[in-house]
This record gives structure tokens, C-alpha cells and sequence, in this order.
């Protein structure tokens, strides 16, 4: 890296230091979490600026860690479309409201980000494998980016988790494993089975540290708008710190004014970090039910230093915790569908649910400009559409058809 500090990743329990090169997941000495510092070279010498779209999330090279062209893994991720929703807004009773749609990935969600820049990090520093528990997207992510980096990967998921993300895992030559148990059954083994066999663990939690930078490069793109409010879909929060951190990095840059307020939502079948917000105490693990919900279905039972850990954004920035139940959820995704022609997976149209079902815990003036961050793209849970909302067959004549176009209009 030249002159300078290098990369470095420290306990924000403990403040130990752990060098980058490790591609650590959690503290050596306390299991904390870690918290990546950039080095002089990558770090706020120069306001974040993209270089060029082909270079997928290392655009922002300068502000993510330290590694090498040649070990940049990419598949185009990031620059996600940042989608005006007036028709959206005006059903919600909202004047300024945007989408900052990262479901358009390359693997159909957010979690290509922080995948894209831990895989990278393997290749860096020479790891031969990698692993992960996941609730379907993250697997899907890793297994597309693992087959790109040439690297084997392990994917642990809960029975539970959506047939189309398995589909997605398994296309892409990852080996999966599905396991009798909730995701944070898979975590813990996911953590066992890296520790043990010195591999990178994927784990989207804050078990991988440096997706939390990698979720800073939303806050980048949405510099420019100027967002007073950001509505974020979580279950233990790393994007809410990533783009949290994003936006403090820009403001010690001067270039914006103001962080905008982060509103966590979760699923009411799963929500320990909102209960957490509303005692005003520490997150607790949370008893597992069904939702539609299943990307935000983690009760952070064994990791609920995770879930505290956003709170401490939320509750620093002046933001809010809400939950909506699975009906409020499959109305928000219908009703953006319908209104912004924007296909969601349910546990992304929850901000859109929240909106309409928690509106007065939000907090929202009525001048404010409302970014919702949706994360995961509809085609991989289509659940939400019954079998008898599709019409029955026509005879293919005229005749058939006429009725129902003059029915329509």
C-alpha cells in the first residue's frame, strides 16, 4: 500500500486490533465486533467518487480496503437506479418519495455488495474457501460470486429458506446444505466451520465486517439527493451501520450537511431489535415464528450484540424502529408493483409497508424527502401472487376476448 497506515479491523468491545490480512470475522480476543479503519491511501484524503461503471463496487476503490486489480471480484454490482415514486407516494401520503431499488443486483439483491468486496478479500489474501449461513439471498450472492472468483463455497441455510434462492445457489455450483434448524443455527455452524477450517465466512451479519463498508457505497450514490429520511429493511442491521457509517464519512467531508434519520423496519414475527428501541434496553433473541418475511426472519438468539450494535446508529442519528405484520407487508408489495411497476420479494416492500401501517412512529413531516431502500428483487418469492389471482384460459377468438377489454375500459 506505500506509505502510511495500513487497513486494519478493530474490536469496537474490546478495541484489540486484528490485522486486515487475517480476513477476520469476529474479534480474536472477545468474539466483538469488528469495525474496519481504512488506511491513509483508502481513506478520506479524497471525497468518494466513481472511476467507471464497469468496475462494479470498486468504483469507490478509494474508500473500501486495500486489494489488488487483479483480486477484485466483480460482477457489476452497485450504481443501483434511484427511482422518483410520485404515484407511490401520493397512495401513501407522501409528497417526496424515492426508491433506491438494489434489488437490480447481479444476484437479484443488496447482499452482492458486501458479498462482492469479502470474496475479493479472500482472493487477496489467499484463502482457498469460503463459507456462510444464509437465508437464501445471501447464498445466492456468494454462490454467483464464489463461481466468478473460482474459489468452493459452503452454503448453510434453514429449511425453511424460499425454493428459488436454493435454485439460485445450486446453479451456481455452490454446496449446499440445508440444515434442521433457524438461521441462527446456521450462523453458529457457518462461524464453527470457518474457524475451523481457516476459511472467509460470508455471513451477512456482522460476522463479515467489511460488508458494512460495502453498504457504505449506497450512502455514496445517494449523496447527491440530499435524503432527510431513509427507511431500511433489517433483521440484524449491517445495512443501516454500512450506510450509517457511508453518510459520517461524507459529513466529516463536508460534503453533505446532514446525515439523514435511519428507520429500521422488521417483520412483526421477527422484530428483536425494534422491542430492543421501544424498552429503551439491550436487544434480546427473539422466539422463532413463520413470516412471509423470510430475509428478515433472524431472532439474533447468540448474536443479539449484533441487533445492539444497530441500535447504536439508530439511536446516535435520531431514528426510529418499526415492525408490520405479514398482511401490511404483501399489500406494500402489490400496491408498488402496481403503482411504480417495481417487483419486490416481500422482506423488501417492508419500509413501503411501514409507511402505510407505522406511520405515526415514523415521525415524518410532510416536507421531508423519503429514500426506501429496497433490497431484494421479486422474482426470487413470488408468494405473494395466489394461483387464483391468474386468469383461466380464453378460446382464441374475438369473441372471448372482447368482453374483457370493454370490462376494463
Amino acid at each position: 500500500m506505500g506509505e502510511g497506515t495500513p487497513d486494519r479491523m478493530v474490536c469496537t468491545a474490546c478495541g484489540a486490533t486484528t490485522p486486515i490480512e487475517r480476513v477476520p470475522s469476529t474479534c480474536p480476543e472477545c468474539d466483538g465486533i469488528l469495525d474496519l479503519f481504512l488506511g491513509e491511501k483508502a481513506g478520506d484524503a479524497r471525497a468518494p467518487s466513481p472511476a467507471g461503471a464497469s468496475e462494479g463496487l470498486w468504483v469507490w476503490a478509494d474508500h473500501l480496503p486495500h486489494c489488488k486489480p487483479q483480486n477484485r471480484i466483480t460482477l457489476g454490482e452497485g450504481n443501483s437506479p434511484l427511482l422518483a415514486a410520485p404515484r407511490l407516494g401520493k397512495a401513501l401520503g407522501v409528497d417526496d418519495l424515492w426508491i433506491k431499488n438494489d434489488s437490480l443486483q447481479p444476484s437479484g439483491s443488496f447482499k452482492d455488495r458486501a458479498v462482492a468486496l469479502a470474496t475479493s478479500l479472500a482472493c487477496e489474501y489467499g484463502r482457498d474457501a469460503m463459507v456462510l449461513s444464509s437465508s437464501g439471498n445471501a447464498g445466492a450472492s456468494s454462490a454467483a460470486y464464489a463461481a466468478r472468483a473460482g474459489l468452493p463455497l459452503f452454503v448453510l441455510v434453514p429449511k425453511t429458506a424460499p425454493p428459488a434462492k436454493l435454485r439460485q445457489i445450486v446453479v451456481a455450483g455452490a454446496h449446499l446444505v440445508t440444515v434442521d434448524g433457524q438461521t441462527h443455527d446456521c450462523c453458529r455452524l457457518a462461524k464453527e466451520a470457518a474457524e475451523t477450517m481457516g476459511w472467509v465466512n460470508l455471513t451477512t451479519t456482522y460476522h463479515n465486517p467489511y460488508g458494512v463498508d460495502a453498504y457504505a457505497t449506497i450512502a455514496y450514490e445517494l449523496a447527491a439527493l440530499k435524503p432527510d429520511v431513509l427507511l431500511l429493511p433489517i433483521s440484524s442491521g449491517p445495512l443501516l451501520g454500512g450506510m450509517m457509517k457511508g453518510f459520517e464519512r461524507l459529513k466529516r467531508l463536508g460534503l453533505v450537511d446532514r446525515i439523514p434519520r435511519p428507520i429500521a423496519v422488521q417483520t412483526a414475527a421477527c422484530a428483536p431489535i425494534v422491542a430492543a428501541y421501544r424498552s429503551g434496553g439491550a436487544v434480546e433473541p427473539w422466539a422463532h415464528q413463520h413470516t412471509i418475511a423470510s430475509a428478515l426472519n433472524d431472532t439474533l438468539a447468540g448474536y443479539e450484540r449484533d441487533g445492539d450494535y444497530t441500535l447504536s446508529f439508530i439511536r446516535r442519528h435520531g431514528g426510529a424502529a418499526v415492525a408490520v405484520d405479514d398482511q401490511a407487508i404483501v399489500e406494500a408489495v402489490r400496491l408498488t408493483a402496481a403503482c411504480e411497476g417495481v417487483v419486490l420479494e416481500p422482506s423488501a416492500a417492508v419500509p413501503i409497508a411501514a409507511l402505510r401501517h407505522a406511520r405515526d412512529a415514523l415521525g415524518i413531516t410532510g416536507d421531508e424527502r423519503i429514500v426506501a431502500v429496497t433490497t431484494g428483487h421479486g422474482l426470487k418469492d413470488l408468494s405473494t401472487v395466489e394461483e387464483a389471482a391468474l386468469p383461466t384460459p380464453i378460446a382464441p377468438e374475438f369473441g372471448a376476448l372482447e368482453p374483457l377489454l370493454k370490462r376494463t375500459y
